[in-house]
């Protein structure tokens, strides 16, 4: 999908709702890479005298941004993310209308901005500053209307994003919430600094998703993957058991990339590869930052996984939705945001097998790394492979496969 999200009404429609996350996200890979993640403080964060500056609303999205930076550090999700530290933004918007604005880990003594006492800041250094939401929301619009990065203030870079009653109360466990998508969005900055970039890495535009291959055997494979992976996480899974998952993950991808059409010259020059290997690098880690984190700040999301679709359903109604009703449906879940998903399930079976995640910021793709991890023969390859074709799932993922592919 190749529409950006900005506003309130669609927030309130269900299909929006399902497809937030991803409609909220693909503008910013192809933006964000070059992005600095500022991370030095300035301003002591304490005011022992009280205000009443912040709404409950702006409170409780304050306790949810806290407790996030909490659990980036201690649950160490990701070596080296200091999230807590990072100069942000937040605007408030009514009606698409910008009513208040705060300053999260302000970079210099704003003129003009008021500090929260300690029984609104809930252990954060914030300061309330309106005189500057206008030019921010001004920066929003030119870009995807929700979020963006150098916002200037005092000469300094902040991370901006607005938010609304809807995406801090959370009613609908697929709503994408405010402090998900900012700790998201803010570990794609993290990555322009950190990762290398892998050396096949080739993101297409997003009017060429169509050049991406989707024969039946191919989407077969993939929907089979997602069944496969459809559970995780799940946090009682023990380390032999997370190994044999990515075993799975390993050779049905492996087959992949040997029938990929557009690979002309081995299996890193096509498309499987060069793009959806990738988005799985920089998509997949990002939303296994963000999807580890919201399952921990809040009650409504804590059994959520990293696929939430049906994968042999895709084109029924589930809870009021049909996620696949046009052929464009198809390509752009098929051809981007599937890599999403498939690439923090693979990134978080990695960890809990015991590889050290922080080494894909070498430009290490999660099927590189679980490759070299596992280092399955090839006897032990076509022996799963096979294994995995008996699955009574096979047939209903090769079913389901052709019924997309007919979508008009």
């Amino acid at each position: 999908m190749s529409n950006v999200i900005g506003t309130d009404s669609l927030l309130k429609d269900t299909k929006m709702k399902k497809k937030l996350l991803v409609t909220s996200l693909i503008v910013c890979l192809t933006a964000c890479n070059d992005k600095k993640d500022e991370s030095n403080t300035a301003i002591t964060p304490t005011n022992p005298e009280p205000t009443e500056l912040a709404t409950e609303l702006d409170e409780t999205l304050l306790k949810q941004i806290k407790k996030t930076m909490d659990l980036v550090e201690t649950d160490k999700l990701w070596q080296g993310y200091d999230y807590k530290s990072v100069p942000q933004y937040f605007i408030r918007r009514e009606n698409n209308n910008p009513v208040t604005a705060f300053v999260i880990n302000p970079q210099s003594n704003i003129e003009h901005a008021i500090k929260l006492g300690d029984n609104e800041s809930h252990g954060l250094n914030v300061v309330q500053l309106e005189e500057s939401m206008i030019n921010a929301v001004d920066k929003l619009k030119a870009g995807n209307d929700l979020y963006d990065y150098d916002f200037k203030i005092d000469g300094k870079e902040y991370y901006i994003q607005a938010y609304t009653k809807n995406s801090v109360d959370i009613k609908n466990p697929m709503t994408t919430s405010a402090f998900s998508l900012a700790v998201h969005e803010v570990f794609h900055a993290y990555q322009g600094k950190n990762f290398k970039s892998p050396t096949h890495y080739e993101q297409l535009a997003f009017d060429k998703f169509d050049t991406y291959p989707l024969t039946d055997e191919l989407l077969s494979l993939q929907l089979m993957l997602m069944e496969l992976l459809k559970g995780f996480p799940e946090e009682s899974i023990t380390q032999p058991a997370a190994k044999e998952a990515l075993k799975k993950y390993y050779v049905i991808i492996n087959e992949m990339l040997k029938r990929d059409p557009t690979a002309h010259s081995g299996y890193k020059t096509g498309l499987i590869y060069k793009h959806g290997l990738g988005q799985e690098l920089f998509e997949g880690s990002a939303l296994y930052i963000d999807q580890m984190v919201s399952r921990k700040v809040l009650a409504i999301t804590s059994e959520n996984k990293f696929i939430y679709s049906a994968p042999f359903k895709m084109d029924q109604v589930i809870d009021g939705y049909v996620p696949l009703t046009t052929k464009k449906d198809v390509i752009d879940y098929f051809a981007f945001n599937v890599f999403y998903y498939t690439g923090s399930s693979a990134i978080w079976l990695l960890q809990r097998a015991g590889y050290d995640i922080k080494n894909l910021e070498q430009g290490i793709y999660p099927f590189d790394a679980a490759k070299g991890y596992l280092a399955l023969s090839e006897v032990e390859e076509i022996n799963l492979l096979s294994e995995l074709k008996l699955d009574a799932r096979w047939p209903k993922a090769m079913v389901a496969a052709k019924r997309y592919n007919a979508i008009d």
